[in-house]
């Protein structure tokens, strides 16, 4: 059997919120803006979801303005992010359990402050890594050691939750269990070829999924825990 999971560390976009409408419209208006011939590549910004904005720039060969345009487009519309049915739900019940809430992303601090207080779930994320602090960014596992660390709890008593090849890849070097999501930007197919420890296409199902790894144990008869 699996053992208890102490601590569940979350991608943001894609994955506790959906906010791809805001990437495609910031992403427009920068490509637009700056120029951009053959308008915005955004499957292939999609495909490099997680990683921090700069290096997606970086790798599609935009105009280094890309990057003040879009941050400049989607903090205009951080009201638009919406969390996807029983994300509240989900995260209230695991801090009751008392399992520790971590959220890493590729969106910078500022906005992803702005994007959890919006949201109304600041105060059920204890600890939050984005490309604005000292861990590397994902695809490194720095990030999840660190938030590991923060919490006292070992990576086989981690799960990382996400719907990018990023989030996957950061999770199984940082040696923690990894869920991959299907209801984000992440294509399943895409995502297997990282071997994620689970894989799964509705939150209704990671719901059931942490519910298991998180149930505190039974006891039996007055007994010891049944787990």
């Amino acid at each position: 059997m699996s053992a208890q999971v102490k601590a569940v560390l979350f991608d943001l976009d894609g994955t506790l919120a959906e906010t791809a409408h805001i990437t495609a419209e910031a992403l427009t208006r920068a490509c637009t803006q700056a120029g951009v011939a053959g308008g915005p590549p955004l499957e292939k910004f999609h495909a490099l979801s997680g990683l921090p904005l700069a290096e997606i720039v970086g790798r599609l060969a935009l105009p280094e303005e890309v990057v003040e345009l879009y941050w400049a487009a989607a903090n205009a519309m951080v009201a638009e992010a919406r969390l996807f049915p029983g994300a509240l739900t989900l995260l209230s019940v695991l801090r009751a359990r008392g399992v520790r809430v971590g959220v890493i992303t590729g969106k910078d601090r500022p906005r992803t402050l702005a994007t959890l207080d919006h949201l109304k779930i600041a105060d059920l994320v204890e600890a939050l890594v984005t490309p604005s602090d000292p861990p590397a960014p994902k695809p490194s596992p720095e990030g999840v050691w660190w938030l590991c660390r923060h919490f006292g709890v070992p990576t086989e008593g981690a799960v990382m939750v996400g719907d990018s090849a990023a989030d996957m890849e950061a999770g199984r070097a940082a040696g923690v269990r990894t869920v991959a999501c299907g209801w984000g930007v992440g294509r399943s197919e895409a995502l297997a070829q990282h071997r994620p420890w689970r894989a799964i296409t509705r939150f209704g199902e990671l719901t059931v999924l942490l519910d298991g790894l998180t149930m505190p144990p039974t006891r039996v008869d007055g007994g010891a825990p049944r787990t």
